[in-house]
């Protein structure tokens, strides 16, 4: 079938969909204006509690969103604004058309700082690194079905007992858009979760460039916080304008720490929910008036690390909607899942599809569950063999030496003489694709095509991006002093991060499968490296995915997928 005519069906679909959800929808539209003054308030919050509902006004205070027709009449909108006392607007008033929502300035109880002559220290608050491990999305766009206005995003930061605040910093891993409007949140912390909102003066700033990082002068503001050990610090999205005919895109860099989390919600009504181990590149400058001894209130640190899987970290963005659950569970099926012995381990995997074979790696920390956004799409053309590698998912690992590459690469030869399979198709994700560089040049008659995404040669600044086996080395003495099975096996798979892979950019001449180099624009490892991977193996195509991260997979699965396929389908 013709391409055009595939694109066509496929918009008369989406324009069906379209007019059912908006059959099934209701508007919701006005204006919040100052009771005093009526002045409109800007950016006012507008949410249905507990639910993922609601929006955001404009600069001019009118807002327009839809709710389900089921609930319209019997929802209760809380419209809220920094400032303002929050007001309750019964769903059932929308039936008269446009509402006038009327906010009331709240009393403010002025306070004032005292400076003690030398005591004050001038100290930083949170996670001053810039490394793109993990990349925290964070983009909406509004329309009259489906409007995301006021997704919230932040992590908890430690304070000391008196602090004058200077400002906030964030850094962008990627934003496509022209600019993007945030307000600044602050929220006491009850039962790790953000409870009371401690600002009383609106904060917004607009972030214009594409990434790096951003300061927010909080000086005229006056903010002192008395009595907070911690305190939960989130950007909220207020407005955007794209650039036509770019992808809408914008993440803040973060990276897995133990004992840190990444809170998030979609409305300002939402229930909070988070993302663990995770931490923002964000922190707070401030003034100091007291002591920074430990909080008495701050939470303990993971018993457990779990090192990056990007699926664990983006799971919360493939939830899906209220009322249906998730129709197939990849890494964990009665049904496709087999063992396989090989040597000192038993390897899980799961088969789909049928066709020519196609075998999945995953990276490390990871699972076969991390293709869950890759594996449906390649069934229908491939017969997918998705394995969890030695020492992760469901693989059973009986053996406690180090960890490698050469390790992973002879495991799978093993499987695939078990299965007896010939010439494989591979796509290997970043330790995945390591191991399918390996795989190549030890047995090149078991390699048809490969696919390789975010793979590396040797762990050096000169492969990876700044801070990330700073990380790592943080990360490996926080584990080696535990006795415990699970803390063995993530200092072995830190190990294997930090000393390997061993391979010169020349040892990629002996490859003869052909093969598709992918990494993401803002990649933990370094473009050039990348590059060069691509230029020293013969005939090699090379794909830099725009506005994605090592994480492309999962963040633009409709792009890195078709990309695999038209690669592998090749004659």
């Amino acid at each position: 079938m013709p391409v055009s005519t595939i694109r066509f069906r496929l918009f008369l679909v989406l324009l069906l969909l379209g007019f059912g959800a908006r059959a099934q929808n209701r508007l919701l539209e006005g204006q919040v204006v100052d009771q005093v003054s009526q002045a409109p308030v800007p950016f006012a919050t507008l949410g249905i509690p507990n639910q993922p509902l609601g929006s955001v006004a404009d600069a001019q205070g009118n807002f327009r969103f839809a709710v389900p027709a089921a609930i319209a009449d019997t929802a209760r909108l809380i419209v809220s604004c920094i400032g303002y006392e929050s007001a309750p607007v019964a769903g059932l008033s929308f039936r008269g058309g446009r509402q006038r929502v009327a906010l009331r300035p709240a009393p403010v109880s002025l306070g004032g700082v005292t400076v003690r002559a030398g005591r004050v220290k001038t100290k930083t608050f949170g996670r001053t690194g810039a490394a793109t491990f993990m990349t925290a999305g964070l983009y909406t766009e509004p329309d009259l079905v489906r409007d995301e206005l006021a997704k919230e995003q932040g992590t908890i930061i430690r304070l000391d007992q008196e602090c004058l605040l200077r400002d906030v910093n964030l850094h962008v891993a990627f934003n496509r858009f022209r600019w993007v409007r945030f307000r600044l949140n602050l929220y006491s912390v009850t039962d790790g979760r953000p409870d009371q909102p401690l600002l009383t003066q609106d904060v917004t700033f607009t972030v214009a460039q594409p990434r790096g990082w951003v300061k927010v002068d909080l000086s005229p503001y006056h903010i002192l916080l008395r009595g907070h050990r911690q305190v939960a610090v989130t950007l909220q999205w207020l407005q955007s304008e794209a650039v036509p005919g770019t992808p809408k895109a914008f993440a803040l860099s973060a990276i897995p720490t133990p004992g840190q989390r990444i809170l998030f919600r979609d409305k300002s009504q939402d229930r909070w929910r988070e993302v663990r181990p995770g931490q923002l590149s964000l922190y707070l400058t401030a003034d100091s008036y007291a002591d920074s001894g430990p909080a008495k209130d701050a939470p303990a640190a993971a018993p457990e690390y779990v090192l990056p899987d990007s699926l664990k970290y983006l799971q919360f963005l493939e939830n899906p909607p209220p009322g249906q659950v998730a129709t197939r569970r990849y890494g964990d099926s009665l049904a496709a899942g087999h063992y396989v012995a090989v040597r000192g381990a038993r390897l899980y995997y799961e088969q789909y599809g049928q066709g020519a074979p196609l075998l999945l790696l995953h990276g490390n920390g990871q699972s076969i569950a991390a293709f869950h956004r890759q594996i449906g799409e390649l069934a229908r053309h491939f017969r997918v063999i998705a394995v969890d590698t030695r020492a992760h998912g469901k693989s059973r690992d009986t053996t406690t030496g180090a960890l490698s590459y050469d390790l992973f690469a002879a495991d799978i030869h093993q499987l695939l003489g078990a299965l007896q399979l010939g010439k494989v198709n591979i796509l290997g994700w970043s330790d995945g694709g390591n191991t399918a560089l390996t795989l190549a040049l030890a047995h090149p008659e078991s390699v048809n095509r490969m696919v390789i995404m975010g793979a590396n040669l040797f762990p050096t600044a000169q492969a990876l991006a700044p801070g990330v086996l700073e990380d790592f080395r943080r990360q490996l003495q926080t584990r080696s002093a535990r006795p415990d099975t699970a803390a063995q096996t993530q200092t072995r798979l830190l190990h294997l991060l930090l000393e390997e892979p061993r391979l010169a950019f020349t040892d990629l001449h002996a490859i003869t499968a052909p093969t598709l180099v992918l990494a993401g624009q803002y990649d933990v490892v370094r473009d050039a490296h990348t590059r060069a991977i691509a230029q020293h193996i013969a005939g090699a195509q090379l794909v830099v995915f725009a506005d994605a991260s090592h994480n492309a997979p999962q963040e633009i699965p409709l792009r890195f997928n078709q990309t695999v396929l038209d690669f592998l389908r090749q004659p």
